[in-house]
């Protein structure tokens, strides 16, 4: 059976639109027929807030519940989503409580890679993009070691948006070196605000500082629109918000930038 894509989306920057960016890039990814699968892995689990449409589900289905049964696995603890194609691996609070638990175990690095290993039907997806924290702990490092591609949100408005990357950067690295396959797929501005003249200013500074670094940055940017924000709060996506607003067009063409770029590096 084929594995399919994974992607991890991380920052060690809190506030850059990371759980923005993988509610709505997977919604977009399975509106265009693909099959996905968004595990949660951010303690804080907003996109599980925003994906699952009953929260007590994640009871009996979670992360959490799949990490302590050494048998366990990513596939049959996925849950459906309001949307066709799209599914999620919740996630609580309670992972806060396994990551220091299992600080000084094997599963600290390897417990996603033997949810792989367990997993039979995995192959029942095209996509699995993973949430992580903003930090460099378990989650983000376990989810380095068995992804395909990183990708990146980055916000435009924010002057210190930078200043983190060289941090993230060494940790690619150092998971490179356990996990051979890893690219990083690419940057994608986010909160972008074009009648903004810092913001005009910052875009070209951020994507000149990626492009002497020959750091991939996506064509798409991912506009300031308070529909998004609005779609969020009522704990939907933009697609079933209104997917005629511009976040919705955004998204939609960054999950065709996502599915070029894997399909130019199969």
């Amino acid at each position: 059976m084929p594995k399919p894509v994974i992607i991890t989306v991380g920052n060690n920057k809190g506030g850059v639109g990371k759980t923005t960016t993988i509610v709505n890039l997977s919604a977009a990814l399975a509106r265009e027929g693909n099959a996905v699968l968004v595990v949660d892995g951010d303690p804080q689990s907003n996109t599980t807030s925003t994906l699952l449409p009953d929260l007590g589900l994640r009871e009996n289905s979670s992360l959490v519940k799949a990490l302590e049964d050494p048998e366990g696995a990513f596939s049959p603890n996925a849950c459906a989503t309001r949307t066709e194609h799209l599914e999620i691996l919740p996630n609580s609070i309670r992972c806060m409580e396994w990551e220091v638990r299992s600080y000084s175990s094997i599963d600290s690095v390897l417990g996603f890679s033997r949810l792989m290993q367990n997993d039979k039907d995995i192959g029942r997806y095209d996509y699995v993009l993973i949430d992580t924290p903003p930090n460099i702990g378990p989650m983000l490092r376990n989810s380095l070691l068995i992804s395909d591609y990183v990708l990146v949100p980055c916000p435009v408005g924010d002057q210190y948006a930078l200043d983190g990357f060289s941090t993230f950067i060494q940790v690619l690295s150092q998971a490179k070196q356990q996990n051979k396959k890893l690219l990083l797929l690419g940057v994608v501005l986010t909160k972008y605000d074009g009648r903004a003249v810092t913001h005009k200013k910052n875009k070209d500074r951020i994507r000149a500082f990626f492009d002497a670094k020959g750091i991939p940055v996506f064509d798409t940017e991912i506009r300031v629109n308070i529909d998004i924000d609005r779609a969020h709060s009522h704990r939907k996506t933009i697609f079933e918000f209104d997917a005629t607003k511009s976040g919705a067009q955004d998204y939609q063409s960054l999950a065709k930038e996502v599915s070029a770029r894997v399909q130019k590096e199969a």
